[in-house]
């Protein structure tokens, strides 16, 4: 996985967890084996999970009308203490 980030946000942690070398013609228990992953380490943590979904984000600027940013492809966790 690429660098992950947190930021925080209406009382909760949002922590992204960029996946690379993902195709999404993988088997779909690929992208499982990633969220059970992330689902126990946030729970051996003591964290606690409130949602988990995969985000695209392309690197399109609608400002600019151009691709400016690399594409990116992850699991976004919203968590708690």
């Amino acid at each position: 996985m690429d660098k992950v980030e947190t930021s925080e946000a209406f009382g909760s942690m949002f922590t992204t967890h960029p996946i690379s070398l993902y195709d999404s013609g993988d088997e779909p228990s690929v992208l499982k084996e990633f969220f059970d992953m992330l689902r126990k380490d946030y729970e051996d943590a003591g964290k606690s999970i409130i949602n988990m979904q995969t985000y695209y984000n392309s690197g399109y600027n609608g400002a600019t009308d151009q691709y400016e940013g690399k594409k990116e492809f992850g699991i976004e966790v919203e968590w708690i203490y």
